[in-house]
């Protein structure tokens, strides 16, 4: 069983005239909030019913990459809001709940990605055992002068064998 965690911190808008930043600050606060609309359309494509099985965005930021699997894989996701009950951040906190109440619209039947390696395990083996016993046979050709009878060849041995199980 495989299991992912993914804290991430979305901090929010950056605001360039709110925050006054310059230059490399500026730019940076420009790529945190193409990452942000990116999620967003990820988060609006995937909590939209009218949209079910429809184009989903991932591509356009690393931090949709990263959140791929927890957004719209098998998966139990979590998204904790952080709101200011001050006034001077009640732009912000309604836009944060906004956001939030997009990404409660995703639903997802999570479960286990099982794999039933067993049943490739057995089929290895005999693929494995008949090229085991081909090796045999032309060593034994090797040393015995070379005769071109052989009873199994690699393309018998790599051919789907019929199950002798019947479920």
């Amino acid at each position: 069983m495989e299991s992912k965690l993914s804290l991430i911190d979305l901090a929010g808008s950056e605001r360039g005239t709110v925050t006054e930043n310059r230059g490399v600050r500026l730019r940076e606060g420009a790529k945190i909030n193409r990452s942000l609309l990116a999620l967003a359309n990820c988060i609006n494509a995937l909590g939209d019913s009218n949209k079910k099985g429809m184009f989903v965005p991932y591509r356009d930021s690393k931090l949709t990459r990263l959140l791929k699997d927890s957004l719209g894989g098998k998966s139990r996701t979590v998204m904790m809001c952080a709101v200011a009950p001050a006034s001077a951040g009640f732009e912000e906190t309604i836009n944060t709940l906004k956001y939030a109440n997009r990404a409660k619209e995703i639903k997802i039947q999570a479960g286990q990605n099982k794999r039933l390696v067993s049943m490739h395990v057995s089929d290895y083996k005999s693929i494995i055992d008949d090229l085991r016993r081909e090796i045999e046979s032309l060593r034994s050709q090797v040393q015995n002068g070379g005769s071109t009878n052989t009873s199994v060849t690699v393309e018998d041995s790599l051919q789907p064998q019929a199950s002798t199980k019947e479920m």
